[in-house]
């Protein structure tokens, strides 16, 4: 307790805005699990947010950019280290032609309504995907065919010693589900290349899209999304069924009955209950198919990180 105090007491001489120590995770988390982060930060602007990236580089303080919390598990014990939420300092968005420059804390819905309203067609297919637009980037979000990388120009970076950098896009590597970036640099600001679309056509097209994830996808229990990632040639979600998981339940962990690629927290689950579970669907498809399935879902406060 005396060490936390005396962090706080470092963190508030550098750091301006709005500092929560011992902060629930599981509050912040679309799985509602988690225990607490040391502390949990919500940068007033850039200058704040090198503030903060300075301060755990000098004091050897590990930090995680949270975003809104999916494709998220956090463990019972919580995290040992400080959590930022670009969430309220890095939301503008503006365009010019169809140049769209959008901070990383914005929602992904809301870039998809500022998009449409202006008749700015490329990503109506991730309608529907939760979190913002940093996370939406690490994670090259993707959905019937489209992925964020598709219409991403560039990006502005913080690396770890709180240097601004700016990265075109083809100077970034992107695959399915995945960007070749250091893991200890935070994606600041993007900017998108749009076509010219028609606003009503862009609504029914979005319509159509989140009837099918309603139709397909457990959206009724707090989950993280999709738990594997697509190995080649084939889907995580067939073989998880074919390999007999569906309703597999650990605790109030479940493979969910609508779609297999996804464990839904049924009433008070534990990390550790969806942990063991992660471990057992692999298993069993592994010995079903001889496939190492590869999580699409990241990790905190797990061995250290």
């Amino acid at each position: 307790m005396e060490k936390t105090t005396v962090l706080f007491k470092k963190l508030r001489q550098v750091f301006r805005g709005k500092i929560l120590a011992n902060e629930l995770l599981s509050e912040r988390t679309s799985f509602h699990i988690g225990g607490p982060a040391d502390f949990y930060l919500y940068p007033k602007d850039l200058e704040d947010l090198i503030a903060v990236v300075d301060f755990c580089q000098r004091e050897g303080i590990h930090r995680f950019v949270i975003g809104n919390g999916t494709n998220l598990l956090v463990n019972d014990s919580g995290y040992r280290g400080i959590v930022i939420d670009l969430s309220e300092a890095f939301v503008h968005i503006n365009y010019k032609g169809n140049m769209v420059t959008v901070g990383s804390g914005v929602m992904m819905r809301d870039l998809l309504r500022y998009c449409t309203e202006r008749g700015l067609s490329g990503l109506e297919p991730l309608v529907g995907i939760p979190g913002q637009v940093g996370g939406g980037i690490w994670l090259n979000a993707g959905a019937y065919g489209r992925e964020i990388g598709d219409a991403l120009r560039s990006i502005r970076l913080l690396d770890k010693f709180g240097t601004l950098e700016k990265l075109q896009r083809e100077e970034i590597n992107m695959g399915y589900r995945h960007v070749d970036l250091p893991h200890d640099v935070i994606i600041v600001e993007a900017q998108f290349f749009f076509s010219d679309g028609n606003p009503k056509e862009m609504e029914l097209v979005q319509k159509s899209y989140l009837k099918k994830r309603k139709e397909k996808q457990p959206l009724s229990l707090p989950s993280a999304g999709s738990v594997f990632k697509r190995p080649p040639g084939d889907y995580a979600g067939r073989l998880i069924e074919e390999a007999g998981c569906k309703g597999l339940r650990i605790g109030d962990a479940m493979v969910s009955r609508k779609h297999a690629n996804f464990i839904v927290n049924c009433h008070l689950a534990s990390a550790q209950d969806v942990r063991r579970l992660i471990e057992e669907v692999k298993e069993r498809v592994f010995r079903r198919f001889g496939v190492e399935l590869e999580l699409e879902i990241h990790l905190l406060g797990f061995n250290g990180k």
